[in-house]
């Protein structure tokens, strides 16, 4: 009974501290955003500088897509003639990380031995932002902004589908 009990424990709390993106939303009160009941979307424009080379059309794909099926779920529909615009980006912001280990052991300026040992690592960190615009006005009625992490399996459909619904799910 004891190793049940701590065994659902266990699962419990590795359950509530698995990391969730966190999804930023704003809303300008000046639009009823019950009133809007169809939608376009618009995906963003690839050039080809180099600044978006890594950016992966697949992925943009499978947003639309989830974008699409989220709106849908909602009782929008979709329509070429429609009462707002959803425009998404996605980005990478490449930081640096440094990271402090006791490892290796040295002399620091000849007086005495210093045992920290950084190590400095390159993080990708991908970014979603998703406006969407009233097509009257062309303003951004409602917005999502969400980090994510690489590790997030951002080749698989329903992994997105599940990042989207989150972000949009107080639209």
């Amino acid at each position: 009974m004891i190793k049940r009990f701590f065994s659902i424990f266990i699962i419990f709390i590795l359950t509530t501290c698995a990391s969730q993106p966190r999804i930023e939303t704003d809303k300008d009160n000046e639009y009823d955003l019950s009133s809007y009941k169809s939608f376009k979307i618009e995906q963003p424009e690839l050039t080809n500088s180099p600044s978006q080379i890594s950016l992966n059309p697949i992925l943009m794909q499978r947003v639309e897509r989830a974008i699409q099926s989220s709106l849908e779920a909602k009782g929008l529909k979709e329509n070429s003639d429609a009462d707002m615009t959803v425009r998404f980006f996605i980005g990478t912001n490449r930081e640096v990380e440094r990271s402090t280990g006791m490892s290796s052991r040295g002399f620091y300026n000849d007086r005495y031995w210093d045992s920290r040992d950084q190590r400095f690592i390159k993080v990708d960190k991908d970014e979603i932002a998703i406006r969407f615009h009233d097509n009257k006005t062309d303003e951004v009625i409602w917005y999502a902004f969400s980090r994510f992490n690489r590790s997030l399996n951002i080749k698989d459909q329903s992994a997105i589908n599940s990042l989207i619904e989150k972000a949009i799910i107080n639209f």
